[in-house]
């Protein structure tokens, strides 16, 4: 992260259910409504919103470029870090500044998941402090297993979820982000306990990776330049974490073995291969659960831990 001006102190609603609830039907009904009546850029990304099942590769550009991706792993809030990739690509020219996209980790079922209820997992932070939701249409349900919901110009209007969900921050710190909104695998089984849980089956490994690659497939479709990802499906939704990082390594950067060493790229289903990578795409890992990031840092290697907690790895080895 290039911005070490831009802190923000992510400050996680700790009233009770009900409050938060209340909070969240206020924003959904009354706040949201307000925001897009007056800003068509919001109103156009929700009328744009598209459901993708089974994304098609999307091969390497004809002309080769010197762009090299970065993948970061931070002890942080998915909007924020957000809000910083787009702060420094605000430095840049106009035609220059990247497009920003993150992932809502989602339920298969629901849109928003439990946000009207009071919930408080990432999908329904991301909904009380973003105009996604209304996007989150009853008809895309059930989300597609492999595949999702792409929302493009979301515009974020909270970086914070406090005591006082019902505040909007000032308009100078609103920006816009693309959203794709997919679902993990729910309570697979699992062998083990802790560090050493795994799949139980090799199915189940196998779908994480083609929901992944899926979700990557979308990004580059629609010109992402940068992506705040997570610990997808790990908590509430019971995959191991370890099994999670290794998965997403096993897109971004080939095939890894369980101790997460890196075998010869692209001789396994469902992994990119040479003409089918994400190079050119900076990769951030937004995680705020501190064990689930050191368990990501074994599995990307020794060589991330080296530069700490944030910390680059490059995509290109």
């Amino acid at each position: 992260m290039e911005n070490k001006n831009l802190k923000f102190l992510f400050t996680e609603y700790t009233g009770d259910r009900d409050t938060r609830a209340k909070a969240a039907k206020s924003i959904i009904n009354n706040a949201i409504p307000t925001i897009l009546r007056s800003n068509p850029r919001a109103r156009k990304g929700i009328e744009a919103v598209e459901r993708i099942v089974d994304p098609p590769p999307v091969p390497l550009p004809d002309v080769a470029t010197s762009d090299r991706g970065r993948i970061t792993i931070v002890v942080g809030d998915v909007i924020q870090m957000a809000a910083i990739l787009h702060a420094n690509g605000m430095k840049l020219p106009p035609r220059r500044r990247p497009r920003i996209a993150i992932l809502n980790m989602a339920s298969p079922l629901r849109p928003g998941g439990g946000v009207l209820t009071g919930a408080g997992s990432q999908e329904e932070s991301i909904c009380r402090r973003t105009t996604l939701y209304p996007s989150l249409r009853e008809e895309f349900y059930r989300l597609p297993e492999i595949g999702g919901v792409y929302t493009p110009a979301v515009l974020v209007f909270r970086l914070d979820d406090g005591n006082d969900p019902a505040k909007l921050d000032d308009k100078k710190e609103w920006f816009f982000v693309d959203v794709v909104t997919a679902a993990m695998l729910r309570l697979p089984d699992v062998e083990g306990e802790g560090d050493a849980a795994r799949y139980a089956r090799d199915a189940d490994r196998e779908a994480a990776t083609r929901k992944m690659t899926a979700v990557m497939r979308m990004l580059k479709a629609k010109g992402v330049d940068k992506v705040v990802l997570g610990a997808w499906g790990c908590g509430a939704y019971g995959n191991p974490v370890g099994e999670i990082a290794r998965a997403w390594r096993r897109v971004l950067l080939g095939r890894v073995d369980e101790d997460g060493v890196q075998k010869e790229r692209g001789k396994g289903k469902g992994t990119a291969d040479e003409s089918e990578c994400w190079r050119e795409m900076e990769v951030v890992f937004a995680i705020k659960d501190k064990k689930m990031t050191v368990a990501f840092t074994r599995a990307f290697g020794s060589k991330l831990l080296e530069y700490g907690l944030p910390g680059p790895y490059d995509m290109e080895e």
